[in-house]
């Protein structure tokens, strides 16, 4: 058996396939092809010692060579795909792939900590990793493998995110939980370094589930079923809910917002039938969701933590797009053409493989 470290993502997934079919049915050349979860422990801390992240695959001589300060790509998210490994000790595996180098970079580091084995990931920005276990939640970097824990907290929320780079002082994190079930929901907020978070505060919340939250100029947004948009300012603790209730078609309430924020503005986000998606603006005058048909010189990226993207220049062949996560494929879908395309230069996963968000690229 030989196990595939590279990956050419330039070929699209048949083409690919139909190359292994090939290789396998060579005489002398049969090999089965592996899931780098599958890959022994021993195996990757073998490997690991000798590579770090700042490494890639060219892809002409299969050769290791280092990134060096000329290296480019695009301003758009790369896609991270993250799993746990364990044997006595817990390992992060993070495949990077980036969508305009078409390469794929596979670190698996140490992580000191058993309790962080099979923690989810809530929030993604600056590079940063928001994960959480229970009422247990840290920062990670999985450029750097740096990890910076956070206190446990006293409510199992159901959205959280923050506010800046983890490092730095301006950084907030932000957790609520909010059900249908009940009028009333819990916020707490904390800071790196604290001790605890802040004392768990109730307020009237609008008998909706909280979908997304975002954050911007010192506020946290949250969006529940049906539309309704809440706002907790930061400075002052205070929490305001901006609409009504039930302000977007019955029809997408099954479907889970995914809320984007640029330069003050909101839009959300619902994926509609089969494949296709419908983009709600947030109109701060009359304070109401205004679906959209274009997003302009822009493009969306949705997950965890959604990202939009400037789509000039360089990258004006994203505009119009929204990019998501679906089955064993990354697509996007094209508000041009209202049809929904494989990406071609992302990877095909196992629909129970790792977990997929957008990551921002590391400052090379």
């Amino acid at each position: 058996m030989k196990w595939n470290f590279w990956k050419d993502s330039s070929k699209d997934a048949s083409m690919v396939e139909n190359r292994h079919k090939h290789l396998s049915g060579c005489e002398g050349n049969s090999r089965e092809l592996r899931s780098w979860s599958n890959l022994p422990v021993d195996a990757f801390n073998i490997i690991g010692r000798q590579l770090d992240f700042i490494k890639r695959v060219c892809k002409n001589s299969r050769k290791i060579q280092a990134i060096g300060p000329n290296f480019e790509t695009l301003p758009v998210p790369w896609l991270l795909e993250h799993s746990w490994g364990f044997d006595g000790s817990v390992y992060s595996l993070c495949s990077f792939h980036l969508p305009i180098e078409n390469q794929s970079h596979v670190t698996y580091n140490e992580i000191e900590g058993k309790e962080m084995n099979d923690a989810v990931i809530c929030a993604s920005k600056f590079g940063w990793l928001l994960l959480q276990k229970s009422t247990s939640s840290f920062f990670y970097n999985p450029y750097t493998n740096t990890i910076i824990k956070l206190p446990d907290l006293d409510i199992n929320f159901n959205r959280s995110t923050f506010s800046a780079v983890p490092t730095s002082p301006d950084c907030v994190c932000f957790a609520i939980q909010s059900s249908k079930n009940s009028s009333k929901m819990w916020l707490s907020t904390c800071q790196p370094g604290d001790r605890k978070w802040s004392t768990t505060v109730k307020f009237a919340g609008p008998k909706r589930a909280v979908e997304d939250v975002v954050y911007s100029n010192g506020t946290f947004y949250c969006v529940f079923t049906g539309g309704a948009l809440g706002a907790f300012c930061v400075a002052h603790r205070y929490w305001s809910l901006l609409t009504g209730v039930d302000l977007i078609p019955a029809v997408l309430y099954d479907s889970r917002a995914h809320m984007v924020e640029s330069n003050g503005q909101l839009w959300i986000v619902y994926r509609s039938g089969f494949k296709c998606f419908e983009v709600f603006n947030f109109d701060w005058s009359k304070r109401n969701w205004d679906k959209t048909y274009a997003l302009g010189c822009k493009a969306f990226f949705l997950s965890c933590t959604s990202f939009s993207v400037s789509a000039e220049g360089k990258t004006s062949g994203f505009a119009e797009r929204i990019y998501y996560h679906c089955d064993t494929y990354s697509s996007y879908y094209s508000l041009k053409t209202k049809q929904s395309h494989q990406c071609t230069f992302y990877p095909r996963v196992t629909k129970r493989g790792p977990e997929r968000v957008w990551i921002q690229p590391p400052e090379i």
